[in-house]
C-alpha cells in the first residue's frame, strides 16, 4: 500500500502525464495545481489548472480486512480514498477559447489514454512517495458533475466560471500509522504438524492426492506425497505458481501405490505453490490429481544475529541476507518480534539482499522471521525432535 504522501504523488503524476501532452499541442502552456482564483487572478498565458476539490473514503474497500494479515494477527485497514479533480484550461488572447479548448481535449484524451496511473509514471514523477508499490492500481475515470453543483462549486471557488471537466482518481489506499502485531506462531499441531485429518471415499479408477508432508519445506527438502493408485504411471511431481509460472515438473525419487516421495529443487523459490502429481502410463496418456498448496518457506543467511544501534529518533535500518533469493512481484515481510516491517526499497530485481526500517525500535533482543508470500521462515529443531525458535535469528538493538 502507501503512505501519507499518496495524493501529493497522484496529484504529481497527473501533473506530469497532462503537462507532456498540453504541452505538444500548445507550446508553452504550463500545468499547475492550485486554487482556481489564484489561477485566474495571475492571468496566466496558456494554462491547465488541476485541482483537487474533493475526497472521499469508498466504503467497500474501508470494510475489508487489512491485507497482508494472517490469522491471529491485527492490524489497522488502510484509508481508501477517493480524489475528485477538477481540470480548467486558461488562455488569453485573441484566440482565448480556441486555445482553451485545444488545452482542454488534449487533457481529455491524456487521461483516457491513461486510464491507469503506470508504477513507473508514479515512481518517476513522485520519487517521495512509494504509491507506486501499491497493488491496487489507481484508476482515472471522468465524472459527470450536474449544472447545478458545478455552478456550488464556482460559487465556492469566488471566480469567475469557466468550461472545466472531473475526473476521480480511485483507489488510494494509505498505510495506518499504527503498528501491527504478528505474535509468534504455534511451531506444531498434532503428529508431523498434520493437525486435523479428514478422509473421503477414494474408490474408483482415478490416482488421487490426499496430503502432502510436511506442508511447507525448504528448497532441496525431500517431501511425502500420500493418496492412491500411484503405481498406475511414472510420478512426477507438477508445481505451479501464481506469479513465477510453471509448470515445474519433479520426478519421483521412489513410489508404491500410496505414497511418492520426491525431492526439490535447491533453487525453488519461496511462497505458495500448487501441487499436483501427474502419472504418466507406458502408452504416454497422462492422468492428474487435484492440487494441494505447498508452502516453500525462506531461510535467514548468516551473519546472523543482526547487532545494531537506533538512530536519532529511535528508528533502526536492517539489512538481511535470504536464500532462495526473491522476486519481484513477491509479497515481503521482516516480522521482528511481533512487528512485521515492509522492505525500504523496492526491489526491481531478483534479490537476496533486503532493506528494512524499524521505526520506534525498542532494545533488547528481538526475534526475527522472515515471510514470503505468506509463508515463513521454518523453526529449528532441537536433539529431541522439537521445533524451536533459532537463538541466532535474531536483532540486538542497543
Amino acid at each position: 500500500m502507501s503512505d501519507s504522501f499518496a495524493v501529493a504523488a497522484v496529484t504529481d503524476t497527473l501533473r506530469a502525464i497532462l503537462q507532456g501532452a498540453v504541452g505538444r499541442q500548445v507550446p508553452g502552456a504550463v500545468v499547475t495545481a492550485r486554487p482556481p482564483d489564484e489561477v485566474a487572478a495571475d492571468q496566466p498565458t496558456a494554462a491547465l489548472n488541476v485541482f483537487l476539490y474533493r475526497t472521499a473514503v469508498d466504503g467497500s474497500w474501508r470494510n475489508l480486512d487489512p491485507i497482508g494479515t494472517r490469522p491471529g494477527e491485527t492490524a489497522r485497514p488502510a484509508l481508501p480514498l477517493v480524489l475528485h479533480y477538477l481540470l480548467t484550461p486558461y488562455a488569453s488572447g485573441d484566440v482565448q477559447e480556441s486555445t482553451a479548448h485545444r488545452i482542454l481535449g488534449a487533457a481529455m484524451v491524456a487521461l483516457h489514454d491513461h486510464a491507469e496511473l503506470g508504477p513507473e509514471e508514479i515512481r518517476r514523477a513522485a520519487p517521495f512517495s512509494d504509491l507506486h508499490l501499491q497493488p491496487e492500481r489507481v484508476r482515472i475515470t471522468p465524472v459527470t458533475v450536474s449544472t447545478d453543483d458545478i455552478s456550488k462549486l464556482w460559487t465556492a471557488f469566488q471566480s469567475q466560471y469557466r468550461t472545466s471537466v472531473a475526473y476521480e482518481a480511485r483507489i488510494v489506499l494509505m498505510d495506518s500509522s499504527l503498528p501491527g502485531r504478528a505474535p509468534l506462531p504455534v511451531l506444531g499441531r498434532g503428529d508431523q504438524d498434520r493437525g486435523p485429518e479428514a478422509a473421503a471415499n477414494t474408490a474408483g479408477p482415478l490416482p488421487t492426492m490426499t496430503a502432502v508432508l510436511p506442508g511447507t519445506v525448504q528448497p532441496g527438502d525431500e517431501l511425502t506425497v500420500t493418496g492412491t493408485r500411484f503405481d498406475t504411471g511414472d510420478a512426477q511431481l507438477r508445481l505451479t505458481h501464481p506469479l513465477l509460472g510453471g509448470p515445474l515438473d519433479v520426478p519421483a525419487r521412489e513410489t508404491d501405490a500410496t505414497e511418492a516421495r520426491f525431492v526439490l529443487p535447491e533453487d525453488l523459490a519461496a511462497g505458495t505453490w500448487s501441487a499436483a502429481v501427474v502419472l504418466t502410463a507406458a502408452d504416454g496418456t497422462q492422468q492428474a490429481t487435484r492440487s494441494l498448496p505447498l508452502g516453500v518457506a525462506p531461510r535467514l543467511l548468516e551473519p546472523l544475529p543482526l547487532e545494531v544501534e537506533a538512530e536519532a529518533g529511535g528508528s533502526v535500518r536492517l539489512e538481511v541476507r535470504c536464500a532462495p533469493p526473491v522476486h519481484p512481484g513477491q509479497r515481503v515481510q521482516l516480522i521482528v518480534g511481533d512487528r512485521p516491517l515492509a522492505p525500504a526499497d523496492a526491489f526491481a530485481n531478483t534479490t537476496d539482499r533486503l532493506r528494512f526500517r524499524w521505526p520506534d525500535a525498542r532494545p533488547g533482543r528481538h526475534a526475527l522471521r522472515l515471510r514470503v508470500d505468506d509463508v515463513e521462515s521454518l523453526p529449528a529443531v532441537d536433539a529431541a525432535g522439537r521445533p524451536e525458535f533459532p537463538a541466532d535469528a535474531a536483532v540486538v538493538v542497543a
